[in-house]
């Protein structure tokens, strides 16, 4: 048993170091591609490309979002059977059965983006999109099968092959979107269709991280004992789509509830912009800076909490039947949440200009900083966010979440709808209006996780240390990249800023204790572990 135990925190921790560095290298690889494009094609030309992506991250979430966290909880649950036979047999049911279920899904979506592709882009009151939209569609099928595969191994605590995959298709997002576009730009097309080719790039990558998880499945099955044999009765069909159903049907609606937010925003922000007098071409450019610039470095801080969310699913899963132990990895997983995130959200904020000049063009730094200035505030809520999905999800309360999202959607298009109709606030009332809109669902999801989890938080206790700390790591860095810029040069400058505001954040950190017990005994149990395995050796 104490072996099981060792074997299963190792397979968390390498579950979590996979992760974690295949989204940076995810991370990496989007901004080799969408930096490239944003300073050839301008805020107009990354205008189109978003419009697109926005219409296939809805139908990506309505058809991906659910199942594999259901796949993950049902097979995580399965997993640990003691009778070899009978788990091969269930494990091979709940694989068919999702696989099948995201067949179909993938081909309906995408056939419905690649028919309604006109349809979308009129409601976008952008017409020139649809080309985009249409070469995404492919994406969106690839992009399931691969999902099938991520839920049933992540179930298996099996996270290298996603891993992979996610590189994979990032690469080749990359190497193709940009490939593409320079062959449209040396043809001369115009920037509409040249943002088409970038995007049919996508769909290359989402075809080749679907091939890396058909090709690791076979060396799965056959380290898991699931290969060969049949599906057997065991388990109906029935019964998986049911239980699937129950748990995928409320974390499908929580994630369409924000990516649809996400695609309605995309219209109101046009129009209400144009509803000012400001012109059309204006406003479209707007736009463009806004999710070309600010929104992709907004999302890169988070993918250091989405691979912890991702393990603990099955931990907390798992853990389920023995409830002090469970509330002390919600309670170490939302500490080292706010950890994380805080100094990201502080530094983000006040140096936002320099990190972006890092990337793009210096005018089109200029129009974007403001945006992510106002937008980093939103980084905290959002690691919050994710991780209270992710525990009510393993919890089976996964209907909660929603009830958040539905709330913090009602005001996220409230707020962009009255603000950017406001001459004086204009595009401003985009990163506002999502900024309340996190801090809402967020608030609304550490209620029902106290609630339902029973889990003591001091959300005082939690915040005051690390952001005492995060005001000095953000003061230290813009301090040092006012005194360093007319010393060495400007990325050289803004790269040591950043690293001396870490390091001044870590040392205010362990001044003031901000590192909570809860934190600390789950690290001195992991090392705990690793010292018991080596005796063992």
């Amino acid at each position: 048993m104490h072996n099981t135990q060792n074997g299963g925190g190792r397979r968390f921790v390498l579950g979590v170091f996979f992760l974690t560095m295949s989204n940076l290298l995810t991370k990496i690889c989007g901004l080799f591609l969408k930096v490239p494009l944003t300073n050839t094609l301008g805020d107009t030309g990354m205008a189109y490309f978003n419009l697109a992506y926005a219409v296939y991250k809805w139908f990506y979430m309505i058809s991906t979002a659910g199942l594999p966290v259901a796949a993950a909880i049902l097979t995580a649950r399965y997993a640990s059977e003691p009778d070899p036979v009978y788990r091969a047999a269930v494990l091979r049911r709940i694989r068919n059965v999702t696989f099948c279920a995201f067949l179909v899904l993938g081909a309906v979506g995408g056939l419905c983006m690649y028919v309604g592709a006109p349809l979308f882009a009129a409601l976008q009151k952008v017409g020139e999109a649809a080309p985009s939209i249409a070469a995404i569609a492919p994406a969106l099928f690839f992009i399931c099968i691969a999902s099938a595969l991520r839920g049933w191994y992540q179930g298996l605590e099996c996270q290298l092959p996603t891993a992979i995959s996610q590189v994979a298709e990032a690469g080749g997002k990359m190497f193709f979107g940009l490939l593409f576009a320079a062959q449209a730009m040396r043809r001369g097309l115009p920037l509409c269709t040249v943002a088409a080719h970038a995007v049919a790039g996508l769909s290359i990558g989402c075809l080749l991280g679907m091939a890396v998880m058909l090709f690791a499945h076979p060396f799965v099955a056959h380290r898991y004992g699931v290969s060969g044999g049949r599906a057997s009765h065991i388990l109906p069909r029935r019964e998986v789509l049911s239980a699937l159903w129950r748990t995928a049907l409320p974390v499908t609606l929580s994630a369409s509830v924000m990516s649809l937010c996400d695609m309605l925003d995309s219209m109101i922000v046009i129009r209400r912009l144009c509803g000012t007098g400001m012109d059309a071409a204006e406003a479209l450019r707007l736009y463009g800076s806004y999710t070309a610039l600010a929104v992709p470095m907004f999302n890169l801080p988070p993918i250091l909490i989405y691979p912890l969310t991702t393990a603990l699913i099955p931990v907390i899963a798992a853990a389920r039947s023995q409830p002090e132990k469970c509330r002390r990895i919600i309670a170490a997983s939302l500490s080292g949440t706010v950890l994380i995130a805080l100094p990201c959200t502080a530094g983000m904020s006040v140096m936002a200009e320099p990190i972006l000049r890092l990337f793009y063009r210096a005018d089109l730094a200029e129009t974007g900083a403001p945006l992510l200035s106002v937008l980093a505030l939103a980084v905290l809520f959002l690691s919050i966010l994710a991780m209270t999905n992710a525990i009510l999800q393993a919890m089976g309360e996964a209907r909660y979440p929603l009830y958040s999202m539905l709330i913090g959607a009602a005001v996220k298009l409230c707020a962009s709808w009255i603000l950017t109709g406001n001459a004086e606030v204009g595009i401003f009332g985009t990163p506002i209006s999502t900024v309340l809109c996190y801090a809402v669902m967020a608030l609304c999801n550490l209620y029902f996780v106290m609630k339902k989890t029973g889990v003591a938080l001091h959300i005082c206790a939690m915040l005051c240390r690390p952001a005492i700390s995060a005001v000095f790591c953000a003061l230290t860095a813009r301090a040092a990249h006012a005194v360093l810029l007319g010393h060495m040069p400007e990325v050289l400058g803004t790269l040591v800023s950043v690293v001396l505001g870490g390091v001044t954040y870590l040392a205010a950190l362990l001044a003031l204790g901000g590192i909570g017990e809860d934190v600390l005994s789950l690290l001195t149990a992991k090392l705990r572990h690793r010292r018991a395995a080596v005796v063992q050796k």
